[in-house]
């Protein structure tokens, strides 16, 4: 699979929707249909799990977006905010036009005469923050009035009131059936059939609308033909089924029940690690207030056993903070003056006051919820063949109700109420369900696990990818070494050469430029200038009236007379002054994880920018190969070589150096060194090495679920098809309504399985 493959190029902006009222694979397919006809849509994927649609736009409006979901008979989730905005009343269309031209804004409507505006928003990619800083931006000073909660999909609410209605009913029309009250069993039936069953006759109807078919078309079909014809059969005296109908919608609610409260239970983990109160100090005093209304700049105040709600930094107290959601490690962190904290971490202990220096969409938490989703939305390659078979799968099956039907009574000579149930029961054992969900449900359960242990994934697809690597290039500096080298030795040719170099040094950020700067200091730092810094390779510029180079020996050789040694050489007006040798300890979970990998038959290469004898020592104690004096560029090309050799690659670096290579892997891992998640060019983020190992496990883990799901999926409907048809008639018959709670049931245990830790 060449690279772009693997990950086409995308241009255009990517837009993120939480679909609501799908509950098959027709469905998802059925709106991805719709997003793809909108002109200026590049891409679109569905996710059933999940319940999002990813769509890659150039020059689509998101209003179109959602207008072409809402006509395929589906909702999106929006939230519905009313801002007061100072303005004078001409401004009004201009304002119009600036909130519509926002990113993340459905519709904006603005009254000039009150200067209020009421704004349609997808609360997936914006915020009131955001549109309140883009007018500002604009000129405009803007505060909000109300906020409506995201109108969700109030999916398990809606099938615990049709459940409750389905067995209410539906147990009365079971005894009036079975005491010989046939007219008030249908009475009976019908708030069960019609209203319990109204979500399945809608979805049908949107089906049909849109000419295609999916789960709502087989159970429509099969509630309705069984209550109809029993009304026809009441009228001319013949046997009735009325309690087949009603058991049929009621069986199948409880499955579709659990199934939706185990989907909420899954996409709220994450939110659910957020308070949804805070307390500030505000005008001297202590307040509580909403957690979206907590700014920059504000004071929180955190008692032991509660959770923080923005990013910031403690202002005063201690306390034990268990930052496993960023790190991974359930022991508490001990939090004082000073210390950076994290929101959605929670104070075990102590007393804390922090002063906010990120909230709202800026947050750790924030791009954490951002990156799930993005993961939640791949499309893995099994994905591919369940698309193809949910194509044909609800044609297939009626055509085998209807086969069904016609065998029975024409063919074997059976009565029509008998030759109806038989079809009847094809129609209500037949589960694409479980089908659509394979996939997604072990791959959204898989990445909201890995979250909650510091292992971000942010391409769902690799989840996939990672478990074919064969070959792991590490970069050394900060990712297998802790990442604070120090001066080992050095060798002066001139006097004062180390303070040239420390002070230079001075103005890099770079691990090497700080063990350089506190083993010689930098005096002479007032007097630098000229300043350049050359990624990879070193720094350059003038200290006082010399011109001072220092880096790699060979990008100090390229650049300067004599001979270049050690792990970082230094060059004064142009000639080789001196030179030193550094030494960086190796993790501890470093060992553990190469150690591991090996002994999974994977291939380790260091890939590093050191030249000098520290590159071989980590090496040796590692026991891997190493690739020395690497530029970001070589890191690429290595592993491109890799890969052209029929490798499968993952790149794993800690820095802005290795983004290169890491987008050149067939999988790349970046280590973080801090909650900015955005920054990190890889398709992983971990917060230490052994976020490996557990992303390692959970693609294996993940891939098994997919298949095992598929097979039972697949399974399941090559046997209970047949069966329902009265394969096995009569040493086994399968009533409606018991193929009713089979069929819900497989979609259950596909959500249920895919849970599983295994």
């Amino acid at each position: 699979m060449s690279e772009n493959e693997r990950r086409p190029l995308r241009i255009g902006k990517e837009e993120q929707l939480r679909v609501v009222g799908m509950h098959c694979a027709t469905c998802s397919t059925t709106v991805a249909k719709a997003l793809r006809g909108v002109k200026g849509v590049e891409e679109a994927e569905v996710n059933l799990a999940s319940g999002t649609a990813k769509v890659v736009v150039s020059g689509a409006r998101l209003r179109d977006l959602v207008e072409a979901v809402r006509r395929a008979g589906y909702d999106v989730v929006t939230e519905r905010l009313r801002l007061r905005i100072s303005m004078n009343p001409e401004d009004s269309r201009r304002v119009t036009e600036l909130l519509e031209g926002l990113d993340g804004v459905v519709k904006a409507s603005v009254n000039p005469g009150t200067g209020e505006a009421v704004i349609e928003v997808n609360p997936y990619s914006t915020s009131a923050e955001a549109i309140v800083e883009a007018l500002r931006g604009h000129g405009f000073r803007a505060q909000v009035i109300s906020k409506a909660a995201p109108a969700s999909a109030g999916e398990l609410r809606g099938y615990l009131r049709a459940l409750a209605v389905a067995w209410s009913f539906g147990l009365l029309t079971l005894y009036l059936q079975y005491t010989s009250r046939p007219l008030l069993a249908m009475v009976a039936s019908a708030p069960v059939v019609f209203y319990a069953g109204l979500r399945y006759h809608l979805g049908a109807y949107r089906a049909f609308r849109n000419r295609t078919t999916n789960m709502d078309t087989l159970v429509s079909t099969a509630t309705l033909v069984a209550w109809l014809y029993s009304a026809y059969s009441l009228a001319v005296h013949g046997p009735v089924f009325f309690d087949a109908a009603s058991l049929l919608i009621s069986f199948l609610l409880i499955g579709k029940t659990i199934e939706a409260y185990i989907k909420e239970r899954l996409s709220g983990e994450v939110v659910r690690l957020l308070p949804s109160r805070a307390r500030v100090i505000r005008d001297g005093s202590e307040v509580e207030v909403s957690a979206d209304e907590v700014k920059v700049g504000d004071l929180l105040v955190v008692r032991s056993g509660e959770s923080i709600a923005a990013d910031g930094v403690v202002d005063e107290g201690k306390g034990e903070v268990d930052e496993s959601i960023v790190t991974g490690e359930p022991m508490p962190v001990t939090k004082s003056k000073g210390d950076p904290v994290v929101g959605g971490s929670r104070l075990v202990s102590g007393f804390l006051k922090v002063y906010v220096t990120r909230s709202g969409e800026r947050t750790y938490m924030a791009q954490l919820m951002t990156a799930v989703r993005d993961a939640e939305a791949a499309r893995l390659r099994a994905q591919d063949l369940v698309d193809r078979v949910a194509a044909v799968f609800t044609p297939t099956i009626i055509a085998i109700a209807v086969v069904t039907f016609l065998a029975w009574h024409f063919a074997l000579g059976f009565p029509t109420p008998k030759a109806v149930l038989f079809a009847v029961a094809v129609l209500a054992s037949a589960c694409p369900c479980a089908l659509g969900l394979a996939t997604p449900m072990a791959v959204l359960v898989s990445v909201h696990r890995l979250a909650k242990r510091g292992v971000i994934v942010k391409d769902g697809e690799a989840l996939e990818r990672v478990k074919d690597v064969d070959v792991f290039v590490f970069d050394k500096t900060g990712t297998l070494t802790e990442g604070r080298p120090r001066v080992k030795d050095y060798v002066e040719l001139q006097p004062g050469v180390m303070e040239l170099a420390a002070s230079l040094e001075s103005l890099s950020s770079h691990p090497v430029a700080k063990a350089i700067v506190d083993r010689f200091g930098a005096r002479l730092r007032g007097f630098v200038k000229d300043f350049n810094e050359f990624p990879g390779d070193g720094v350059a510029g003038t200290v006082g009236d010399r011109q001072v180079i220092v880096g790699r020996p060979e990008f100090v050789a390229q650049n300067c007379e004599g001979q270049a040694k050690g792990d970082v050489a230094v060059c004064v007006d142009g000639r080789v002054a001196g030179w030193l040798s550094l030494e960086d300890p190796v993790r501890p979970e470093a060992l553990e994880l190469v150690a591991k990998l090996k002994s999974m038959g994977r291939r380790v290469i260091i890939a590093t920018g050191d030249s000098g004898p520290s590159a071989e020592a980590v090496a040796a104690a590692l026991g891997v190969e190493v690739r020395k004096g690497l530029s970001p560029d070589d890191k690429a090309e290595l592993v491109r070589s890799l890969r052209q050799e029929g490798h499968r690659v993952a790149f794993v670096g800690d820095g802005v150096n290795d983004a290169v290579a890491e987008k050149e892997a067939d999988v790349g891992i970046a280590l973080a060194g801090g909650t900015d998640i955005a920054k990190y060019a890889g398709d992983v983020v971990v917060m230490n090495l052994k976020g490996i190992e557990l992303l390692l496990r959970e693609s294996r883990i993940a891939t098994r679920k997919v298949k095992e799901n598929l097979a039972w999926a697949f399974g399941y409907n090559s046997v209970l098809v047949p069966v329902a048809a009265g394969l096995l008639y009569p040493a086994v018959y399968l009533s409606p309504q018991y193929a009713a709670l089979a069929m819900s049931m497989s979609s259950v245990i596909v959500s249920l399985w895919s849970t599983v830790p295994l």
